[in-house]
């Protein structure tokens, strides 16, 4: 499929950058925004109608991610601070992530997936551990208000996804979801790697988040390979 192989130029174009030009490696990273996009509305409709909301919702969430991300490359590229505008749509990412992330385990315990009460344990933990290492993460570095938010965002979600990963190789939709909450687990990680890494981030937190990143958005095309979910267990 073309998909696949803009994927992989994707990633020859960030391998180049990576060597010689930060605008060409901000942009490849951005692109891939938008294949990650892509996979998880074809997942989507693939999907059981109870879980289109949460997964759908998930796809727009990476839309805002994208065109957030395409502005601070413009801004590399040219000079010109996009930060206002770029920070409104982050936030409205972000905030789209945080539904949505949330809502996906309720979806899937009502689709019978998980055992009645197990969703809210997962919000909970996740919920507490997300604002203990979002104020630990304080004493490493001072962060404002907005970076805080991302902080104890990019911790709740890579908690909550990575607690679901033992527990979704059982039936049909599980299994072909577990891609998906991997996917997942690797975006979240990447951007806790963004915000432990420091501002402007060190070269190492850069090129471990373009990895996990790009790593995150190939686990979900590859997700796409699947068997088609079923729409009913």
């Amino acid at each position: 499929m073309r998909i696949f192989a803009l994927l992989g130029l994707l990633w020859l174009v960030w391998l180049w950058g990576l060597q010689s030009d930060s605008f060409v490696r901000s942009l490849a990273v951005s692109l891939s925004n938008f294949v990650g996009a892509y996979a998880l509305w074809q997942i989507t409709a693939r999907s059981p109608a109870i879980l289109r909301r949460a997964l759908g919702g998930l796809a727009a969430g990476m839309l805002f991610l994208g065109v957030g991300d395409l502005l601070f490359t413009y801004n590399v590229a040219t000079g010109i601070s996009t930060q206002a505008l770029r920070e409104g749509i982050y936030l409205a990412g972000v905030a789209l992530f945080l539904a949505m992330g949330s809502l996906l385990p309720f979806s899937m315990e009502r689709q019978g997936l998980y055992l009645l009460g197990f969703a809210r344990r997962l919000a909970l933990v996740a919920g507490l551990g997300g604002v203990l290492l979002a104020a630990f993460t304080t004493l490493i570095r001072p962060l404002s208000v907005v970076e805080l938010i991302y902080a104890g965002a990019a911790f709740y979600l890579t908690l909550l996804f990575a607690q679901q990963t033992p527990v979704l190789a059982g039936g049909r939709i599980g299994w072909y979801l577990q891609g998906v909450v991997w996917a997942l687990v690797l975006g979240s990680l990447a951007r806790v790697v963004y915000v432990l890494g420091g501002a402007p981030p060190a070269q190492w937190s850069i090129v471990a988040y373009d990895v996990l990143w790009m790593l995150a958005m190939s686990v979900l095309l590859l997700s796409i390979r699947k068997n088609q979910a079923p729409k009913n267990l």
